[in-house]
């Protein structure tokens, strides 16, 4: 089972921006001759994006990447989204998360979107990570950003601000905890992880002085999973842990808030990090980017994140086939 050809689905994004840029850079870097690649995208757009960023005939897929022809005709027009672009993606999303769902592939890789113009043509998702758990029907389910070496989890994601400590209670905290720990398992072949999580609030509360979320919330849920047998430790004040090489010691990291985890990790990741989408049946990664519209149609992307999406996406069915091959009852 292991050794069979893994089969990648590709969302083609908005096609507005570099999507489809970083992923011929990254498909040339041979990734795609290690697995079989679908790009779920009219045909005819796909080639007007390319000769319109490379010129007539000097571009080609390899080989084993395959159109799956899906939405109408789109002119590419770099930098200026539109309510074409905008079907075009969410069609593709459709039929990428249909196919998944259906094992007709065994993991979806997202070009970015603009979720603003998707959401002005009725998609009602704050994200692709919501998305993929609504096609999946499920309410389980994780945003992690990652290197190879550093793992970073949200307890909360696309929420504004103002809202996150409302979210942030016990039963939050234990659920993000055992459900990364999970993950860290089953999709990253990690037998015994290791999880730290950081506070909230400046210096993690400072003994209550700056917030109490971190007293009457986190440390609770910290200690409580613990007696489970998994090793989490925490909470860490968020700026000494990433400024003194703290994180280097964990497996995963727990981070209350997107940009209190996302920063450190993206500055670490140097164009090369990967969004994850944990706890669902289907396997879905990403670049760690967006659409990227001040360089569309330059063809001055850089492709690092996206081949790196490709592998890890790879690597994640390898790593959930062994776990379940390793844990079949008898």
């Amino acid at each position: 089972m292991s050794d069979k050809i893994i089969r990648l689905g590709i969302t083609v994004g908005d096609m507005s921006g570099i999507g489809l840029e970083v992923l011929y850079g990254a498909l040339k870097s041979n990734c795609a001759a290690k697995y079989q690649v679908y790009l779920y995208a009219n045909p005819q757009s796909v080639a007007h994006y390319y000769n319109s960023l490379f010129g007539s005939g000097n571009w080609s897929l390899p080989d084993k990447v395959k159109i799956i022809s899906c939405g109408e005709f789109v002119e590419a027009q770099f930098a200026n989204p539109n309510k074409e672009v905008a079907m075009s993606a969410i069609l593709s999303l459709e039929k990428a998360a249909n196919e998944a769902l259906k094992n007709e592939i065994d993991a979806i890789v997202t070009l970015p979107i603009a979720k603003k113009v998707l959401q002005q043509v009725g998609w009602n998702f704050s994200g692709q990570t919501e998305f993929f758990a609504h096609a999946a029907q499920s309410s389980s389910y994780l945003m992690i950003l990652c290197t190879k070496k550093v793992r970073v989890a949200l307890a909360s994601i696309h929420v504004p601000l103002h809202a996150v400590s409302n979210l942030i209670n016990k039963e939050r905290i234990e659920y993000t905890i055992t459900l990364f720990a999970q993950s860290l398992k089953k999709d990253y072949g990690i037998s015994d992880p290791k999880i730290a999580v950081l506070g909230l609030n400046p210096h993690a509360g400072e003994s209550g002085s700056i917030g109490n979320e971190e007293i009457e919330s986190i440390v609770p849920a910290i200690e409580n999973i613990r007696k489970q047998g998994i090793e989490v430790v925490g909470c860490f004040p968020a700026d000494g842990f990433f400024a003194h090489g703290e994180y280097k010691r964990y497996d995963g990291i727990i981070a209350m808030y997107h940009d209190q985890g996302l920063i450190p990790l993206k500055m670490l990741a140097q164009g090369g990090g990967v969004n994850v989408t944990a706890g669902l049946p289907l396997v879905r990664t990403s670049p760690d980017h967006g659409t990227a519209y001040g360089i569309a149609g330059k063809n001055m992307a850089d492709s690092r994140s996206m081949a790196e999406a490709i592998d890890m996406a790879a690597e994640i069915v390898k790593n959930r086939r062994a776990y379940a091959s390793n844990n079949v009852e008898l």
